[in-house]
């Protein structure tokens, strides 16, 4: 049975690095991206079965590639993350269920690593 995959997109590449170190020794095939254009640009999306996003970033927030991923009709499980208000955060998270995508769930920066863990499992199951 195939990996699943996982892209963790922030433009603090350290932050997409470590999610992705984290999915990995969860049992996902990962990568990463620091930008959300280069995400859509390349239709990376297509090919990853969780796609972690940090809602605020320089080229094009979370907002505008929650709804570019809706628009396209994207399958891929939703992990939001970021490190403003937690309240902001819940909101992004309702309007992506809102446009159909299937949001797994939001992580507040700095996040535990048992979270992500957590959350990652419950998107293998």
């Amino acid at each position: 049975m195939d990996k699943p995959r996982l892209i963790a997109v922030d433009d603090e590449l350290e932050m997409a690095a470590m999610i992705a170190e984290i999915a990995e020794m969860a049992g996902f095939e990962s990568e990463v991206s620091s930008s959300a254009k280069a995400l859509l640009d390349a239709e990376a999306e297509c090919r990853h079965d969780v796609i972690v996003i940090d809602l605020f970033m320089p080229d094009t927030d979370g907002f505008e590639l929650i709804n570019a991923l809706a628009n396209r009709g994207c399958t891929a499980t939703i992990i939001m993350v970021s490190g403003y208000d937690k309240t902001l955060l819940k909101g992004a998270g309702k309007i992506a269920e809102a446009n159909g995508l299937n949001l797994l769930g939001t992580l507040t920066k700095p996040f535990r690593l048992d979270d992500v863990e957590a959350l990652l499992r419950k998107a293998i199951d």
